[in-house]
């Protein structure tokens, strides 16, 4: 009996002893791997166009979205062989706070070219800018934005045959995607010229798109 009883007193040992170290160490299940997150960052360079009743419009701005401010290229082809070309730079804040409102001023450079009378006009022109996001006061889908962009050019920055620039645009854009945006608005476009009436190149509603790349 005594040999049996040494033999066994070792075993036992080892089976007290195995659950305590087992409880030692902890097994976690392994966390399945998240999807990589598309991308956030606003496309560094976006292309737009826009239909209306009375021609076509093309764009080029360096950015999607507005953010801090952007500069952008327009060109603008009337149904009559009538051309309108411009370029902008915009500068844009925003109210202390939360606030769905943005301001934006800015710079920038107009000229055009008329078929019938041959007309010709240069101009320096001033701009003021506001949006408002629903998405910032509702929940929505889709962020939802009302743009309003007024340019003008009064007689002293007007040159060659013209004597005043008004350009006032209005739209509502939607964000499919970080990357694509569709509007619509209405856009009014007028032109003085020396010794001729007035001329609105654009008075029409327009729809469109902007793709970033």
């Amino acid at each position: 009996m005594p040999p049996r009883t040494g033999r066994a007193l070792p075993l036992a040992l080892l089976l007290l002893t195995t659950p305590a170290f087992s409880q030692g160490e902890e097994h976690y299940p392994e966390e399945p791997l998240e999807p990589a997150a598309g991308p956030t960052e606003d496309p560094g360079h976006a292309f737009e166009f826009a239909l209306s009743d009375d021609g076509l419009a093309f764009g080029y701005r360096n950015g999607l979205h507005r953010g801090k401010g952007f500069w952008s290229l327009g060109l603008f082809a009337g149904e009559d062989e009538d051309y309108a070309a411009s370029a902008r730079l915009m500068r844009f804040g925003e109210p202390r706070g939360e606030s769905p409102f943005g301001f934006g001023v800015g710079l920038g450079l107009f000229g055009a070219l008329i078929e019938d009378t041959e007309d010709e006009l240069g101009a320096i022109t001033l701009t003021g800018a506001a949006d408002f996001a629903f998405d910032e006061w509702f929940v929505l889908d889709y962020p939802l934005r009302l743009t309003l962009e007024v340019s003008v050019a009064p007689d002293e920055a007007t040159f060659a045959d013209g004597q005043r620039v008004v350009d006032a645009l209005g739209r509502l854009e939607l964000d499919l995607s970080p990357w694509a945006t569709v509007f619509g608005g209405y856009r009014y476009l007028e032109l003085d010229f020396e010794d001729e009436k007035d001329l609105e190149l654009d008075r029409s509603f327009q729809a469109g798109l902007r793709l970033g790349l």
